[in-house]
Formats: C-alpha cells, sequence, structure tokens
C-alpha cells in the first residue's frame, strides 16, 4: 500500500481527472509539469479517459498498465470480454498515440535513473 500525503487531490465529476475539482491541467500548468505515471481503477474507463485527454493537452503520459485494474465486461452483444482483454484493447488503443504504456518496473527505473530489464 502507498502511503503519502498527496500534493493534489482531485474531486473527479466525469472519468477523466482533468475534469474536477481542482482543475488538474491548471495545477500541473501551474507547476510547470509536463509529464505524469497514471495508476489506478478501472483501466479502460477512468484511467483510460485521463490518459487520452492528457495526451490531447500535450502531456508526456506515462500509462503503467501493470498499475490498473478492471473488472470482466459483457457488451451489448452478449459476450464477455474478460479483465485481461479489456486491458490489453486499451493498451493497444492509446499506446503511442495518447500514452507510453509501460510497467511499473520502468517507472521506477527512470525515477531512480536506472535502465529498466528488457522483456525477453
Amino acid at each position: 500500500m502507498l502511503e503519502h500525503t498527496p500534493d493534489v487531490l482531485v474531486t473527479k465529476s466525469v472519468n477523466s481527472s482533468f475534469h474536477g475539482d481542482p482543475d488538474l491541467d491548471a495545477w500541473l500548468r501551474g507547476k510547470a509539469i509536463g509529464s505524469f505515471v497514471l495508476a489506478g481503477i478501472t483501466t479502460n474507463h477512468c484511467v483510460e479517459t485521463t490518459a487520452r485527454v492528457g495526451g490531447n493537452l500535450g502531456y508526456d503520459v506515462w500509462f503503467a498498465l501493470d498499475a490498473t485494474h478492471t473488472f470482466d465486461r459483457t457488451g451489448p452483444d452478449g459476450t464477455t470480454m474478460t479483465a485481461d482483454e479489456l486491458a490489453r484493447a486499451t493498451a493497444t488503443s492509446i499506446h503511442e498515440e495518447f500514452a507510453t504504456v509501460v510497467r511499473t518496473e520502468q517507472v521506477l527505473a527512470a525515477l531512480s535513473g536506472r535502465a529498466p530489464r528488457t522483456e525477453r
């Protein structure tokens, strides 16, 4: 569990953290922050929407896919997509267009200044 007093706490009014109080875009720009890492619930709703809006606003968004979670969903045709399928669909949809999809290990490596391990 992460225990830290947040620098800013946004109360959302819709799926994106950019539509809440306080105004996240104004807060980030006021701090001269041009990039951020996303994690949270739900991968294919709130986290994805925040990534899309952040990307559209010009931020360098890192989407830590393994630090998100979602749930199985049944579509209008009655078929169910698993949480893993939905997460993969989100990653495929947003990667290199709205965000860079990464693993938590890559984020921690970047923050510590060391190179992350590569997939084999």
